[in-house]
């Protein structure tokens, strides 16, 4: 590139009244030089703008009437000197609004994004689970109630049609207190609610029910209200309340026995109730919920039976009763735990 034409890449309109060539260029309007600005114009197009607002300048000075003014070239040149600090700073201070223009409009878009972003995301499939450890409450939006235990999750589709019934899919454990919707003599399909786990599905109305789904067996204990049990290998059992349907998916079988309200929900009351409950037991609870490896080196401790309530909020409390409960001894390291005998 002509190196003449580099040395006005910076300029603005300032730079160009006060160069001497651009100047007489102006005043003598000889096609001859016409030639370099445009061609500077054509290299520089930001360029072109700048050198129009000297060229005025320039200009008017030139179609001034020398006889005419009270003051003398020299006068005039200091008036003209005084005025380019005055358009500098205006242009600046255009530049600056054109600034912030530019930044309210992307703020703007900003937010709109983040509008529209929040209102598509409340279409689609929403999803809640628990690390181990840990225990949650969420609120469905029907109101209804599920308190979630460790290592569990959650997900139901957002939009809930009106004419449809309220579907969740689960996996883990949970307490479920569901909203009763139905007008008396009114039952339709959408006051229906259904909880699908595993290869079950539960349906229900208003009414409290307590779901574990670990290692391939399935236990749905009613509180209150009905549940409706049905498979896709044929079962179809209503539950009353005190009934738990217990299913087991490794053996394709199914059955109802009495429940015992205070030991099924001690999770929730932060405990573990034993009763008749033996290692194998505590040593599952330790894994599914905990996400620890478990290894037992006497198998046959594994049959040695408990009974009580344990605190479980923390997996020491757990490991302080088996310990000595049994007189064992117990190595904990990372994520594994060794169970000994004494």
């Amino acid at each position: 590139m002509n190196s003449r034409l580099a040395k006005y890449k910076d300029y603005t309109a300032t730079d160009f009244f006060s160069d001497e060539d651009f100047a007489q260029a102006m005043f003598q309007n000889e096609a001859a030089q016409q030639d370099f600005w445009q061609e500077l114009g054509n290299h520089y197009p930001n360029l072109t703008a700048e050198m129009e607002v000297a060229r005025t300048w320039i200009l008017l000075i030139k179609a001034q009437k020398p006889v005419q003014s009270s003051l003398n070239s020299h006068q005039r040149w200091t008036n003209i000197q005084n005025q380019i600090p005055v358009y500098e700073r205006k242009q600046g201070q255009k530049s600056i609004i054109r600034t912030m223009l530019r930044w309210a409009a992307s703020a703007a878009a900003l937010l709109l994004f983040g509008i529209l972003s929040y209102e598509i995301s409340q279409f689609g499939t929403k999803a809640s689970n628990t690390a181990f450890g840990e225990q949650r409450e969420l609120a469905l939006p029907d109101s209804s109630i599920i308190k979630l235990n460790s290592n569990s999750r959650i997900s139901y589709v957002r939009s809930w049609k009106t004419d449809k019934p309220r579907e969740v899919w689960f996996e883990g454990e949970g307490m479920f207190e569901v909203k009763h919707t139905a007008i008396k003599n009114r039952l339709r399909e959408n006051d229906l609610f259904v909880v699908h786990v595993g290869k079950l599905s539960l349906t229900v109305l208003g009414t409290k029910f307590n779901v574990k789904d670990r290692r391939g067996r399935i236990e749905v204990a009613l509180f209150e209200g009905s549940v409706r049990v049905q498979g896709q290998n044929g079962e179809d059992r209503v539950l009353a309340p005190g009934e738990m349907f217990i299913y087991d998916e490794n053996l394709k079988t199914n059955e109802i026995v009495y429940n015992d309200a205070n030991k099924v929900l001690s999770w929730t009351r932060g405990e573990l109730s034993i009763e008749h409950s033996n290692l194998a037991n505590i040593v599952s609870v330790l894994e599914d919920n905990y996400g620890y490896q478990v290894v037992v080196e006497d198998p046959a401790l594994l049959n040695k039976r408990f009974t009580g309530v344990i605190p479980v909020k923390k997996i020491d409390d757990i490991l302080f009763v088996i310990k000595h409960t049994m007189n064992v001894n117990i190595e904990v390291k990372n994520k594994q735990i060794v169970i000994k005998p004494n």
